[in-house]
């Protein structure tokens, strides 16, 4: 019972119960699942193309592998801590639309189509560069290949950040064939494009941790 001129405070605590359920509803646990599984695939390869960094020419200084060392974990535990999260949310119980259906499918042919490019590129630009006896420059190409196809993948995924990690990609495979030494060349981009993988999945890792409950 309330006393006159003092509402009650229930509707109040009703509503904003109501306001967290709708704030949970509204994070889409298929797009977050999808995040997590590219920040993943981006943060694996990262991790090779940084193996291969370090392990061209000379060996890499300890502060550095230390350094590599940190953020990988760093990373790695957010990843995980992000995969928990879309694990615990709840399923949609909504069924999908034909016309949302038909979209999936036409996304997911277009991924393939970009993927089947992006080998064919790779295996054309491998074998060329060896008939031309530039097998040094092979890392160089290919990096230039895979930044190349994150640019599609921007508009495909509505993902803007893939505009950036396709640009600045595609700039460390330009700049490869400008180094001169193939050892210094393989250690610069392999660094680099690792470096810039982890930190496209670092992007992606804190859009979904910032769209996920806690």
């Amino acid at each position: 019972m309330t006393t006159c001129g003092q509402p009650s405070r229930k509707p109040q605590r009703a509503k904003a119960r109501e306001d967290e359920k709708l704030s949970v509803v509204i994070v889409d646990r298929s797009a977050l699942l999808g995040m997590t599984i590219g920040a993943a695939v981006m943060f694996g390869f990262g991790i090779v193309w940084l193996l291969i960094g370090l392990l061209r020419g000379r060996g890499a200084p300890a502060w550095l592998r230390l350094l590599l060392l940190f953020l990988g974990a760093v990373l790695g535990t957010a990843l995980v801590n992000l995969n928990l999260r879309v694990a615990h949310l709840p399923h949609e119980t909504a069924s999908i639309s034909p016309q949302q259906a038909a979209t999936d499918r036409e996304i997911a042919r277009h991924f393939y189509l970009i993927f089947g490019a992006e080998l064919a590129a790779i295996f054309l630009a491998v074998v060329v560069l060896k008939l031309l006896r530039y097998p040094d420059y092979i890392f160089a190409g290919i990096a230039f290949i895979v930044g190349a196809h994150f640019i599609p993948l921007a508009s495909l995924f509505k993902a803007p950040v893939y505009y950036t990690t396709g640009t600045i990609g595609c700039l460390i495979g330009l700049a490869g064939f400008l180094i001169p030494a193939p050892e210094l060349r393989q250690k610069i981009v392999g660094l680099s494009f690792g470096l810039l993988l982890w930190a496209t999945s670092a992007w992606i890792i804190w859009l979904g941790l910032s769209a996920t409950p806690i």
